[in-house]
Protein backbone atom coordinates (compact mmCIF):
# COMPACT_ATOMS: atom_id res chain seq x y z
CA UNK A 1 0.00 0.00 0.00
CA UNK A 2 1.58 3.23 -0.97
CA UNK A 3 1.51 5.93 1.31
CA UNK A 4 -0.53 8.57 1.47
CA UNK A 5 -0.14 12.39 0.67
CA UNK A 6 -0.55 14.78 3.47
CA UNK A 7 -4.12 15.80 0.95
CA UNK A 8 -5.16 12.61 0.68
CA UNK A 9 -4.49 11.43 4.54
CA UNK A 10 -7.12 14.82 5.09
CA UNK A 11 -9.23 13.55 3.15
CA UNK A 12 -9.65 9.94 4.27
CA UNK A 13 -10.09 11.20 8.22
CA UNK A 14 -12.53 13.23 6.52
CA UNK A 15 -14.31 10.52 5.13
CA UNK A 16 -14.33 8.30 8.16
CA UNK A 17 -15.19 11.33 10.46
CA UNK A 18 -18.35 11.87 8.35
CA UNK A 19 -19.07 8.04 8.50
CA UNK A 20 -19.10 7.91 12.37
CA UNK A 21 -21.63 10.88 11.90
CA UNK A 22 -23.96 9.31 9.73
CA UNK A 23 -23.87 6.29 11.99
CA UNK A 24 -24.21 8.09 15.15
CA UNK A 25 -27.61 9.96 12.95
CA UNK A 26 -28.88 7.12 10.77
CA UNK A 27 -27.43 3.70 12.46
CA UNK A 28 -24.79 1.37 11.08
CA UNK A 29 -27.28 -0.02 8.34
CA UNK A 30 -28.73 3.32 7.87
CA UNK A 31 -25.53 5.44 5.87
CA UNK A 32 -25.19 5.08 2.40
CA UNK A 33 -21.95 5.32 0.10
CA UNK A 34 -23.86 8.18 -1.49
CA UNK A 35 -24.86 10.05 1.33
CA UNK A 36 -21.81 10.12 2.43
CA UNK A 37 -19.70 11.04 -0.67
CA UNK A 38 -22.37 13.72 -0.82
CA UNK A 39 -21.37 14.67 2.93
CA UNK A 40 -17.25 14.71 2.85
CA UNK A 41 -17.06 16.36 -1.13
CA UNK A 42 -16.34 13.38 -2.67
CA UNK A 43 -17.47 11.46 -5.44
CA UNK A 44 -19.07 7.61 -4.29
CA UNK A 45 -16.12 6.34 -7.05
CA UNK A 46 -13.62 7.39 -4.34
CA UNK A 47 -14.81 5.95 -2.12
CA UNK A 48 -14.85 2.45 -3.25
CA UNK A 49 -11.63 2.82 -4.88
CA UNK A 50 -9.75 3.78 -1.68
CA UNK A 51 -12.15 1.28 0.36
CA UNK A 52 -13.41 -1.26 -1.83
CA UNK A 53 -17.08 -0.75 -0.41
CA UNK A 54 -19.56 0.34 2.14
CA UNK A 55 -18.63 -2.67 4.49
CA UNK A 56 -15.21 -2.05 4.83
CA UNK A 57 -15.34 1.72 4.95
CA UNK A 58 -17.74 1.57 7.87
CA UNK A 59 -15.84 -1.16 9.50
CA UNK A 60 -12.71 1.13 9.24
CA UNK A 61 -13.75 4.20 10.39
CA UNK A 62 -15.65 2.35 13.68
CA UNK A 63 -12.48 0.18 14.41
CA UNK A 64 -10.14 3.17 14.05
CA UNK A 65 -12.10 4.86 16.49
CA UNK A 66 -12.37 2.63 18.65
CA UNK A 67 -8.76 1.31 19.09
CA UNK A 68 -7.67 4.97 19.51
CA UNK A 69 -10.40 5.43 22.72
CA UNK A 70 -9.24 1.99 23.93
CA UNK A 71 -5.48 2.86 23.51
CA UNK A 72 -5.99 5.73 25.35
CA UNK A 73 -7.66 4.35 28.25
CA UNK A 74 -5.14 1.99 28.51
CA UNK A 75 -1.85 4.48 28.11
CA UNK A 76 -3.42 6.17 31.40
CA UNK A 77 -0.79 5.39 34.46
CA UNK A 78 -2.80 4.25 37.12
CA UNK A 79 -0.48 2.95 39.95
CA UNK A 80 -2.45 -0.18 41.16
CA UNK A 81 -4.05 -3.02 38.92
CA UNK A 82 -7.45 -3.02 40.77
CA UNK A 83 -7.69 0.77 40.32
CA UNK A 84 -6.69 0.23 36.85
CA UNK A 85 -9.61 -1.73 36.33
CA UNK A 86 -12.07 0.34 37.78
CA UNK A 87 -10.76 2.93 35.86
CA UNK A 88 -11.03 1.33 32.70
CA UNK A 89 -14.85 0.55 33.41
CA UNK A 90 -15.37 4.36 34.53
CA UNK A 91 -13.56 5.53 31.56
CA UNK A 92 -15.92 3.23 29.07
CA UNK A 93 -18.87 4.06 30.53
CA UNK A 94 -17.98 7.80 30.08
CA UNK A 95 -16.81 7.64 26.84
CA UNK A 96 -20.28 5.75 25.62
CA UNK A 97 -22.51 8.52 27.54
CA UNK A 98 -20.64 11.31 26.23
CA UNK A 99 -21.23 9.45 22.78
CA UNK A 100 -24.41 7.36 23.72
CA UNK A 101 -26.63 7.87 20.02
CA UNK A 102 -22.86 6.42 17.94
CA UNK A 103 -22.73 3.86 21.19
CA UNK A 104 -26.10 2.85 20.86
CA UNK A 105 -26.28 2.66 16.67
CA UNK A 106 -22.97 1.18 16.65
CA UNK A 107 -24.45 -2.00 19.74
CA UNK A 108 -25.55 -4.64 17.23
CA UNK A 109 -22.39 -4.51 15.11
CA UNK A 110 -19.50 -5.00 18.29
CA UNK A 111 -21.42 -7.56 20.39
CA UNK A 112 -22.12 -9.48 17.34
CA UNK A 113 -20.03 -12.68 16.62
CA UNK A 114 -18.62 -10.93 13.89
CA UNK A 115 -16.98 -8.18 16.10
CA UNK A 116 -13.53 -10.12 16.78
CA UNK A 117 -11.42 -7.27 16.46
CA UNK A 118 -13.64 -5.09 19.06
CA UNK A 119 -13.83 -7.88 21.22
CA UNK A 120 -9.93 -8.44 21.02
CA UNK A 121 -9.07 -4.85 21.65
CA UNK A 122 -11.09 -4.74 24.68
CA UNK A 123 -9.95 -8.19 26.04
CA UNK A 124 -6.62 -6.65 26.06
CA UNK A 125 -7.25 -3.58 27.56
CA UNK A 126 -9.06 -5.69 30.20
CA UNK A 127 -6.21 -8.27 30.43
CA UNK A 128 -3.36 -5.26 30.99
CA UNK A 129 -4.90 -4.60 34.66
CA UNK A 130 -5.30 -8.39 35.30
CA UNK A 131 -1.70 -9.04 34.57
CA UNK A 132 -1.29 -5.53 36.56
CA UNK A 133 -2.86 -7.54 39.85
CA UNK A 134 -0.75 -10.71 39.20
CA UNK A 135 2.52 -8.53 38.74
CA UNK A 136 1.81 -6.61 42.29
CA UNK A 137 1.61 -10.02 43.45
CA UNK A 138 -1.91 -9.64 44.82
CA UNK A 139 -3.32 -13.23 43.11
CA UNK A 140 -3.10 -16.37 44.64
CA UNK A 141 -0.90 -18.62 43.97
CA UNK A 142 -3.72 -21.40 42.50
CA UNK A 143 -5.86 -18.25 40.36
CA UNK A 144 -5.19 -19.06 36.45
CA UNK A 145 -4.71 -15.25 35.46
CA UNK A 146 -5.96 -16.00 31.76
CA UNK A 147 -9.79 -17.78 32.90
CA UNK A 148 -9.87 -14.99 35.39
CA UNK A 149 -8.95 -12.19 32.35
CA UNK A 150 -11.78 -13.46 30.38
CA UNK A 151 -14.27 -14.00 33.18
CA UNK A 152 -13.53 -10.35 33.76
CA UNK A 153 -14.50 -9.46 30.40
CA UNK A 154 -17.75 -11.16 30.95
CA UNK A 155 -18.69 -9.01 33.81
CA UNK A 156 -17.84 -5.71 31.39
CA UNK A 157 -19.56 -6.99 28.47
CA UNK A 158 -23.02 -6.02 29.70
CA UNK A 159 -21.32 -1.96 30.10
CA UNK A 160 -22.03 -2.36 26.01
CA UNK A 161 -25.88 -2.92 26.03
CA UNK A 162 -27.48 -2.22 28.94
CA UNK A 163 -27.40 1.95 29.31
CA UNK A 164 -31.42 2.06 29.83
CA UNK A 165 -30.64 0.44 33.48
CA UNK A 166 -28.61 3.51 34.43
CA UNK A 167 -30.50 5.08 37.35
CA UNK A 168 -29.59 8.56 38.65
CA UNK A 169 -28.41 6.85 42.06
CA UNK A 170 -26.70 3.50 40.49
CA UNK A 171 -25.33 3.66 37.14
CA UNK A 172 -24.59 0.45 35.24
CA UNK A 173 -20.90 0.85 36.21
CA UNK A 174 -21.65 0.68 39.56
CA UNK A 175 -23.15 -2.80 38.90
CA UNK A 176 -19.94 -3.84 37.01
CA UNK A 177 -17.98 -3.09 39.61
CA UNK A 178 -19.48 -4.37 42.24
CA UNK A 179 -19.88 -7.91 40.67
CA UNK A 180 -16.46 -7.82 40.04
CA UNK A 181 -15.70 -6.85 43.68
CA UNK A 182 -17.83 -9.77 44.56
CA UNK A 183 -15.74 -12.00 42.63
CA UNK A 184 -12.05 -10.76 42.70
CA UNK A 185 -12.48 -10.97 46.82
CA UNK A 186 -12.57 -14.61 47.24
CA UNK A 187 -9.20 -14.54 44.69
CA UNK A 188 -7.07 -12.00 45.86
CA UNK A 189 -4.93 -10.43 48.67
CA UNK A 190 -2.90 -7.19 49.61
CA UNK A 191 -4.25 -3.72 48.36
CA UNK A 192 -6.77 -5.24 45.74
CA UNK A 193 -8.69 -7.70 48.77
CA UNK A 194 -8.98 -4.69 50.84
CA UNK A 195 -10.10 -2.21 47.53
CA UNK A 196 -12.53 -4.60 46.51
CA UNK A 197 -13.96 -5.04 50.02
CA UNK A 198 -14.22 -1.58 50.32
CA UNK A 199 -15.67 -1.08 47.18
CA UNK A 200 -18.35 -3.93 47.89
CA UNK A 201 -19.45 -2.16 51.16
CA UNK A 202 -20.01 1.32 49.40
CA UNK A 203 -21.89 -0.26 46.52
CA UNK A 204 -23.58 -2.17 48.67
CA UNK A 205 -25.28 1.16 50.50
CA UNK A 206 -26.27 2.32 46.96
CA UNK A 207 -27.56 -0.56 45.80
CA UNK A 208 -29.34 -1.21 49.03
CA UNK A 209 -31.07 2.67 48.50
CA UNK A 210 -31.92 2.18 45.10
CA UNK A 211 -33.58 -1.27 45.93
CA UNK A 212 -35.74 0.70 48.70
CA UNK A 213 -36.41 3.59 46.11
CA UNK A 214 -38.20 0.85 43.65
CA UNK A 215 -40.72 -0.75 46.71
Amino acid sequence: MKALTERQYRRREKILATARDLIAEYGYKGVTMRDLAAKSNVTPKTLYHQFGNKEKLLRTAVEERFRHTYQAIDDHEVKKGIDKLFFIVDAVADSTRKNYDYAMALAPVITSRRSDPFASIRMNTYGNAVRQIEQEGDFLDWVEIDVIAQVVYRHVNPLYVNWYSDSARVKTEDFTKYDLSLMLRSITRGYTQKKVTSTIKLLQKKLASLDLSLR
